[in-house]
Parts: C-alpha cells; structure tokens; sequence
C-alpha cells in the first residue's frame, strides 16, 4: 500500500513534467520527434495513474467524458468511410485520441492533487510563448534568410511553421498573459505580464494574421465586460478606447490597402467548395477526417492558388464529419459555455471563458483537425477545454 502510495507521487511528479515539456517541445523544439516525446510519454503515465489510483476517476463527469470520447470516436470511425481510408488509419486516429484524452484530463488530474498546477501551468505556457516570440523576431530580422515563405512574414520555431499557426499559439499565449495581468497578485506580476503582451503582440503583428487581432480584440472585450471598475459608461469608454487602439495598430501595421486587400484571403471562395462539395456527396457523415480538403482557385487578378485545408474550422468539421460532426462540435461547444456559466465567479472562471472565446473566435478564420497528434490546436482548443474541466471539478467539489 505504502509502495503503491509513493509510485503514484512518482507518476503525478513525472506526469506533471511531461506536460509541461509537451508545451515547451511545441514552442521551440524544431524536431517532430523531440516535439512528440513528451505526449507520448504523458499518454503511458496518464494510463498507468488511472491503473494505480483507482480514486482519481471521482474528478471526472461522466457527461463531459462521454461527450469527449463520443466526439473522438466519431471522428477516429470516419476514417473508415473516407476515400484512402480504412482500418490503418482509423486506429491512427484512435490513437491520436488517446493523446488528447491524456493530455486534457492529465492536466484536470495535476490541478486536484497540486493546486497551484494551474497557475504555473499558465505562466510556463506564456515564458515559453515569450523565448519562442523573441528568438523568432530576432532571427527574422538578424537572417531574413531563415524564414521559408518569399512574403515577408514572421515563422517562428518550434512546431509554429506557419504565420497563421504561429500567430494563433500567441494569441492564446497573449489571452493567458491578459488574464495574468488583470488578475495578478502584485505589480511585479502585473509589469512582467504586461510586458509579455507587447513582446507577443510585436510577433502576432509580424505574422500579418488578422484573425488573431479579431480573436484577442473580443476576448479583451470580454476581460473589460468583466473586469473592468466603475459604471457601464466607463467600460464601454475603455472598449472604445481599445478598439481604436487595435484599429490604429492594424492600419499602420497592414496599410488600408493591404488591409482590404487580404481581407478575407480567399475564404467565402474556399468556405463555398468545401460547403458544396460535401452537400453534394456525403452530407450526413462528411468524407472522413483523412479526406483531401484542399482547394483550387483561379481568378484574373491572381491566378490560380491551391489551399491546402478550409481555413475555418466549422467548415472543416463539416467536411470530413458531415452534419452529424459539425452538430456534435457545436453541442459540446455549447455545452462548455453552459457549464462556465454555471460556475462561481472565480479568476480559473474567468481564465476559462477569455481562452474559449478566443479558441472559439479564431475557429472561424482558421484550423482544419481538431482531432490530431500534438499540433497548436491543442494549445488553442484543448488547452482551454481542460481549464473548462477544472472549473467544472471544482464546482461539483
């Protein structure tokens, strides 16, 4: 007893450092496999924690563990329909499930047994963002050869080898140092949190990704709603204020004309293929999460461009799950509002809803999978899906 009472300290400590890895390998490591390790590692250790403290399952709803799991497996099995699918790759997928079922509820499991797991968890998500931020800028101006794209946009390291990804990993790194900022305990933590912000503000605007402005401008209407001290006039002079900030920031970062320019980047067009293709053919269950979403598109003025997946992700959902998906998305969506609505009025409240309004702002001008091995979605959507757990937990507590 004393025995299985020590290696489950052992697993929790290792556990906890696995997950903190897993986010520091997807900020800066180049290496897919350096990147993959420590998710793997958390996956095993997630497993055996369950075989080893039988008590730890008392965390868990079982709506939102039937909702998790249901969702998956839907998703894993459309695999099977898919035109170069088959039972190889629905296993793939499954396992690809696992990983994300051990990561979200690894992170609820290490918050119930170290209470301030969440709080460090936050702050090491934001350093690392920050190194990632800052060796990025540096090596877009010091070698402007190290950058991949012939456009003049910031690629940052790690697994962020794209300005979009890049940009939406410090979005939600910057959402996370806004609530530190407004909830810190001190002015120490409130300078440091600030000053984080500007450092990933100055790469987000590098990435020229606009999605992420529109993500951070709500979530930061939201934190004003909420936080914010004295009458209804005063907040709504402050959203004003704000939203004049990030206007003035955008032009003089974009200029109106490229601003209007790459307004929408082709989307209405890729949305409308993708959105016909699947009414046309599979409405119902979609073409399977492995289907080929990419599409081409000609016009006069630009010729014709490729896009490799559906630049939303509702649209994508609705492509490879067909309605029957896209409907299970967006209940469990729902769903989570409804139970951050439920809850107290705590700070890990308000840090839950700030990252699902952001995760859910961003979806509709960017992603593709959200079921996929260790990738920024699961800093943008899973991520804040465990928040959610772990207000929920405490709830019921």
């Amino acid at each position: 007893m004393i025995y299985s009472a020590r290696m489950i300290e052992v697993i929790y400590a290792a556990l906890g450092i696995m997950v903190l890895l897993s986010i520091a390998a997807f900020f800066l490591a180049e290496s897919g496999k350096i990147n993959n390790f420590p998710t793997y590692v958390v996956g095993i250790l997630f497993i055996l924690l369950m075989l080893l403290d039988r008590s730890a399952v008392r965390h868990f709803d079982a709506h939102l563990v039937l909702g998790i799991t249901g969702l998956l497996t839907y998703f894993s099995l459309s695999a099977l329909w898919a035109d170069n699918g088959g039972l190889a790759a629905m296993l793939l997928y499954f396992g690809y499930s696992v990983l994300i079922l051990s990561f979200v509820y690894s992170v609820l499991l290490l918050q119930m047994h170290y209470q301030e797991f969440l709080r460090f968890l936050v702050w090491f998500t934001v350093l690392a963002a920050v190194v990632s931020a800052s060796y990025s800028v540096h090596l877009h101006y010091a070698f402007p050869e190290y950058q991949p794209l012939l456009e003049d946009r910031l690629v940052a390291l790690g697994r962020l080898h794209n300005p979009v990804i890049s940009a939406l990993s410090y979005g939600m790194a910057i959402v996370m140092a806004l609530h530190l900022l407004i909830c810190g305990t001190n002015n120490n933590d409130r300078f440091f949190s600030g000053f984080c912000i500007v450092v990933l503000l100055v790469g987000v605007t590098l990435t020229y990704t606009r999605s992420v402005w529109i993500g951070v401008s709500v979530t930061t209407l939201y934190a004003i709603a909420l936080y914010f001290p004295g009458s209804t006039w005063r907040r709504v002079a402050a959203a004003v204020l704000f939203l004049s900030v990030v206007v003035a920031i955008m032009l003089a970062s974009f200029g109106w004309d490229e601003l209007v320019k790459r307004s929408t980047s082709f989307r209405p067009e890729i949305w409308g293929e993708l959105i016909n293709r699947t009414l046309k053919t599979n409405w119902l269950l979609g073409h399977g999460i492995i289907a080929d979403s990419s599409v081409a598109h000609s016009s006069y003025e630009h010729g014709t461009f490729s896009f490799h997946h559906a630049h939303s992700m509702y649209v994508a959902t609705l492509f490879y799950g067909g309605v029957i998906g896209l409907s299970g998305f967006l209940g469990f969506l729902v769903y989570l509002g409804l139970l951050l609505h439920q809850a107290d009025g705590d700070e890990k409240r308000g840090l839950a809803t700030m990252a699902l309004i952001y995760a859910v702002v961003v979806m509709f001008f960017d992603g593709d999978r959200f079921l996929a091995k260790v990738d920024y979605f699961w800093i943008v959507f899973w991520l804040p899906v465990a928040i959610t757990l772990i207000v929920d937990r405490e709830k019921r507590v």
